[in-house]
Parts: structure tokens; sequence; C-alpha cells
């Protein structure tokens, strides 16, 4: 099985956009599994901005859950540093990586797709999106590395 990593849209506004005009919905990231057949599975997940319950079932697609904000039914950082190597755990931590990330590392291991890599940091630096990525060799072997993305297109 693989996964993808994409938006949720949820019904919170960031406290920088409550005085716009235009609501803006805050969006946040969560790592979904795809089946064999190509198909999501479902999972639940909860908004890093305002703790809402949303059960995903489609890429980019949620159905909020209400009343069970207090649920403590959806897998943790703490619980997945339980399942990951010291080493891994330590940086994933140090670099404050959201909930996503943890998982999608958690399932490169747990499906042995060494060689993988995982975006865990990105600045904007004049025109150019500079990434730290992350590449998992093994379950306790690991690489980190810097790319220099040019987003400009010249015509």
């Amino acid at each position: 099985m693989s996964g993808v990593k994409h938006l949720i849209e949820c019904h919170c506004v960031l406290a920088i956009y409550k005085s716009s005009e235009k609501i803006i919905n805050h969006k946040f990231p969560v790592y979904t599994k795809i089946d064999n057949d190509g198909k999501v599975i479902t999972k639940l997940a909860k908004c890093n901005n305002c703790d809402t319950l949303h059960e995903v079932y489609d890429i980019c697609r949620s159905e909020i859950k209400f009343g069970k904000d207090q649920t403590s039914v959806t897998l943790t950082k703490e619980d997945i540093s339980y399942m990951l190597s010291d080493r891994i755990v330590d940086l994933l931590t140090k670099t404050d990586v959201d909930i996503s990330v943890w998982e999608h590392v958690l399932d490169i291991v747990e499906e042995s797709r060494w060689g993988e890599t995982i975006v865990i940091k990105r600045d904007i630096i004049g025109e150019r999106q500079q990434v730290k990525v992350l590449e998992v060799l093994s379950e306790d072997k690991f690489k980190i590395r810097n790319e220099l993305i040019n987003d400009i297109i010249i015509l």
C-alpha cells in the first residue's frame, strides 16, 4: 500500500485572517493510505488549528464529526514515536514537523519502502523554494539533504 499527503479544509479560520473581508477557511495536511485497488482508506484526523475531528474519506475530502473534538482515538506524535527508532524520532521532533509527516515516516517503515523521500521543511528564499528532504534508507538509517527548487518559468 502507498499513501498520499493532501490538504483537508476545516470550518475554522486562522487568527491572521479573522479581520479579512473574504473568509478563508483553514486547511491542514493529512497523510492518507491508499489500498491496492487505489481506494482511500478512511481515517480520522484532527484539525491542527481547532482540534475539530474530521473523517477523511477521499483525497482532499472529509466530513466533520461534530461533538467528538475531545476524542483521543486519533494517532498522536507521541503514539507514533513508540513505533519508530530514537534517531528518527529525534529528527522529527527537532524539525517540529506536522503529524502528517510522522504518519508518512511510519508508513514507510511499516511497509519497508526504503529510499522514499519526504519534504520535512520548506522555505521560499527570493524566487526559489529551499526544501529539506528526508530519505528513509532503513528502519534506523536515513539521509537529510537540501534541495533548491527553481520556480521561475523562463519563456
